[in-house]
């Protein structure tokens, strides 16, 4: 396989720069937006990601490939803790936190205007306790952080998107869920839904939060510390499918239907005894149990025979959803984004550290290697990387000059 390293490493080095962003209009401190196709906006699990790569870059580049990319420690510590504080300037007084914030444009004061008329809406994604963790533990700093308003966030997600019955947390419906288009989101019910991806980073916020807490001497550390622990047993015994050897999002919509004839009920005896259905959907976050260190050795063994099925692992990395699901589709899409087979950079490294995370070396090292050939190939036969990619041939989808997560590939280099 084609090494592409030094041409990856060297686009980034030229473009990166390009992510960061100063205070802007409702944006009133540095910030990070994907590139390429956005502008002006913040965005959730985005941003986190695209500041991990920003730190790796600080950890890997030299000191003359720093300067050259235009990049230092203090400008990416104060754009990563930007994206925190912006978000959590944004927060409402309930807690809730959108999942973006915009200095102008469509989006500017919508989630705001959205959230005053009563709306039911979806909270910023899983990751800004994470993201508060990445910068605070980069910088060395954690005076600036305000712990109490990534408690009511935490707190909103328990009495909105909680589902008591089953343990889960579940979306309130499928708008910017982060993988736009999944099936087991995508069109269905309010409250329906508990997702895969939602619970497993729902863990490593708590884990986060628990730490962010610690480090501040607040008692309250244990108690987080604690949730991600329940929240974990709920995902393994609600979530994962013996027979198949994979965990499954889980319907959790159940509805009661009252009929009587005269004194006599329908159905008044026997309940159901079960507190979710599997949606038994095989997508890319059906392992990120293994990325949120949720499994069991013995279980994570197990879900990898899944990973040597061509339906789900191509030479270009793990499609987004399997190709013998009916719902399999490579439409080229923007809104939705298309996740229903398309390869995206983020879902490879989360399999590839999840890999990692449990010791299966072999496998990690064939979606490093799958991951750099998909952008090395782009790169060399359009000069571009982009959001993402066609599972088969590698041929690029939407918006050439994409950079967000793609930048993950800089962990990924020898």
């Amino acid at each position: 396989m084609t090494n592409y390293d030094a041409l990856i490493k060297e686009y980034i080095l030229q473009r990166v720069r390009g992510v960061l962003k100063p205070p802007s209009g409702d944006l009133a401190y540095p910030f990070i937006d994907p590139g390429a196709g956005y502008g002006n906006e913040l965005w959730d699990w985005d941003s986190y990601f695209t500041a991990h790569a920003l730190i790796s870059a600080c950890q890997r580049f030299s000191d003359s490939e720093l300067q050259r990319a235009g990049l230092d420690r203090q400008t990416v510590a104060a754009h990563s803790k930007g994206c925190v504080r912006n978000f959590l300037a944004a927060q409402e007084a309930d807690g809730y936190v959108p999942i973006l914030t915009a200095a102008a444009g469509l989006f500017r004061g919508y989630f705001h205007a959205e959230h005053q008329k009563g709306t039911p809406l979806n909270q910023h994604k899983p990751f800004l306790c994470q993201a508060a963790q990445q910068a605070s533990e980069f910088s060395g700093d954690y005076d600036w952080l305000d712990a109490a308003s990534l408690v009511r966030y935490m707190q909103y997600y328990e009495q909105k998107q909680y589902d008591e019955n089953s343990g889960l947390f579940v979306w309130q419906d499928d708008i910017m869920v982060g993988i736009d288009n999944n099936p087991t989101v995508f069109f269905r019910p309010p409250h329906s839904c508990a997702d895969l991806y939602l619970n497993c980073f729902m863990v490593l916020e708590y884990e986060a939060l628990a730490h962010i807490l610690a480090c501040k001497k607040d008692d309250r550390a244990q108690t987080y510390a604690q949730k991600a622990e329940t929240l974990k047993a709920a995902i393994n015994r609600e979530m994962w499918d013996e027979r198949d050897g994979l965990y499954y999002s889980q319907d959790v919509g159940f509805h009661r239907v009252t009929r009587k004839i005269g004194d006599f009920a329908f159905h008044a005896g026997l309940a159901p005894r079960w507190h979710s259905l599997p949606l038994k959907i095989r997508f890319w976050g059906c392992f990120l149990p293994l990325y949120a260190g949720v499994c069991s050795l013995e279980r994570a063994q197990r879900m990898c025979a899944h990973l040597d099925d061509p339906r789900m692992v191509t030479a270009y990395g793990i499609r987004t959803l399997a190709s013998d699901e009916k719902m399999y589709d490579l439409e080229k899409s923007g809104n939705p984004s298309n996740w229903l087979g398309a390869i995206w950079t983020v879902a490879n490294y989360t399999v590839y550290k999840g890999l990692l995370r449990y010791g299966f070396t072999e496998r990690a090292e064939c979606m490093r290697a799958a991951t750099l050939a998909l952008l090395g190939k782009n790169l060399h036969e359009s000069g571009e990387m982009f959001e993402s990619y066609q599972p088969d041939t590698g041929e690029p989808n939407l918006h050439p000059g994409f950079l967000s997560w793609n930048l993950l590939s800089l962990e990924l280099l020898a």
